[in-house]
């Protein structure tokens, strides 16, 4: 399952050095975190009021998909006041993120970082019938026990959560209501698979911030004769004949773009060594991941498994699956060393690609440990327009151990500071060291 984020910011020319003794800005936002019944008709203007002044060269208003509001236009108002002019459909459920990872963020005058914040709001939908908002709590209960495959990962006392925010559900006025309280719920989970569709909107349920080990601009200076590769992808050449290849994504609707790089690959079949980087990907479809590493797997491997979880079967789960692939034949193999860089943003097949690629003999990982968030997610109906997504499977190492919340591990660990990756890529550094046998 793939997450895509887009961002709406502007980045600063150059952010003040912060003094760690100076506090992050606080924001105030209207309509505020979690409000329903926004009316959309009235509401243009989506308000963010800080409480110090800030620097108005950046900002960060992120998410991704249909529950992204129509953003017309971001001004600052004045120094502490940003505003989105936007354009809301009634019965609709809407998602954003202020300050998310990877962006420009919003920044005090100081340069002080705004913590990443949260953004959901309903707006006013058709009348519940009397009842229907009871009716789907409990529905919503008897899912997430009977199908829920992580449902016991952290413990939680789901009987106590029901009770907490049973009031809250029951009397939920309408769809979206119910929908963005439910999410909201649910972000005792903390599962990136989890996720709460209105219609065709879908809800997030809890982010994790991560420190990703990768910055275009440093890569851009360590590896200066990039090319592109459709909207996925970056290739390059060393002058001592080292071939490199970024692959962003395994989604299936850039299955076009991923073909390019398949064809940029075959281009660098007679390179000596190959550094794949898939630092920022955050999975996809997993049959495309497989087209990937069977360039570099000899043979048939077990690089994975999974138990789907059953109702009705022993302890709720049924056998556990082994999952195989099986390498390419010639011409479509690269037969040299080949460091493959990853880490924290790597998450669901993005997963998948790694252990792959820990079954070729010639492959080593260096980076960071990945996210550990893998589990198949399938739709389940609450109401005639409300869904809830729910992992299906726990995701294992091919040993049987459950990865989730722990992620894949590199063979060879790489510290990668966020100022160190602005002007250079130590990540990138030591692949093309090791490649070249200086270590």
């Amino acid at each position: 399952m793939k997450h895509v984020t887009t961002c709406l910011f502007l980045l600063a020319n150059a952010a003040a050095a912060a003094s760690p003794q100076q506090d992050p800005p606080h924001v105030t936002l209207e309509p505020p975190h979690l409000a329903v019944g926004v009316d959309a008709r009235q509401t243009t203007e989506l308000v963010m009021t800080f409480d110090q002044p800030m620097d108005q060269s950046t900002h960060a208003l992120c998410g991704g998909g249909l529950s992204f509001p129509k953003v017309i236009e971001v001004t600052w108002r004045d120094a502490r006041t940003c505003v989105a002019q936007v354009s809301l459909l009634p019965d609709s459920v809407y998602a954003m993120d202020l300050s998310c990872a990877g962006s420009s963020g919003f920044r005090s005058r100081d340069g002080v970082r705004l913590p990443h914040t949260p953004w959901r709001i309903a707006t006013r939908g058709q009348a519940f019938p009397e009842g229907q908002a009871a009716s789907a709590t409990a529905r919503l209960f008897r899912v997430i026990d009977d199908h829920y495959s992580y449902r016991d990962r952290l413990g939680i006392d789901w009987n106590e959560l029901e009770r907490t925010h049973h009031d809250l559900l029951t009397t939920a006025p309408d769809g979206p209501a119910f929908a963005l309280h439910c999410a909201a719920m649910l972000a005792a989970a903390q599962d990136l698979h989890v996720g709460v569709r209105w219609n065709d909107c879908t809800l997030p349920t809890w982010q994790r911030e991560i420190q990703p080990n990768f910055d275009l601009r440093g890569l851009q200076k360590a590896m200066p004769k990039l090319t592109r590769v459709g909207r996925i992808g970056l290739a390059a050449r060393t002058d001592d004949g080292i071939g490199y290849l970024l692959v962003s994504s395994f989604a299936r609707e850039q299955r076009d773009d991923f073909e390019r790089v398949l064809t940029t690959l075959r281009d660098l079949r007679d390179c000596k060594a190959l550094v794949l980087d898939v630092r920022n990907n955050g999975g996809g479809d997993e049959l495309l991941a497989k087209r990937l590493a069977a360039f570099f797997v000899d043979g048939d491997k077990v690089y994975a498994a999974h138990r789907v979880r059953d109702p009705q079967a022993a302890e709720g789960f049924r056998a556990v699956e082994e999952r195989r692939l099986r390498g390419n034949a010639e011409p479509d193999v690269f037969g040299g060393e080949v460091a493959v860089l990853m880490g924290p943003a790597n998450m669901s097949s993005c997963e998948a690609f790694l252990l792959m690629m820990k079954q070729a003999k010639n492959a080593t990982l260096l980076g960071d440990n990945s996210y550990g968030s893998s589990g198949n997610p399938q739709p389940h109906a609450i109401t005639a327009n409300l869904t809830v997504l729910l992992p299906s499977w726990q995701a294992m190492l091919p040993d049987g151990t459950v990865f989730e919340g722990a992620g894949i591990a590199p063979h060879i660990h790489v510290e990668a500071k966020p100022e160190q990756l602005v002007d250079g890529d130590p990540v990138l550094a030591e692949a093309l060291q090791r490649l070249r046998g200086k270590r």
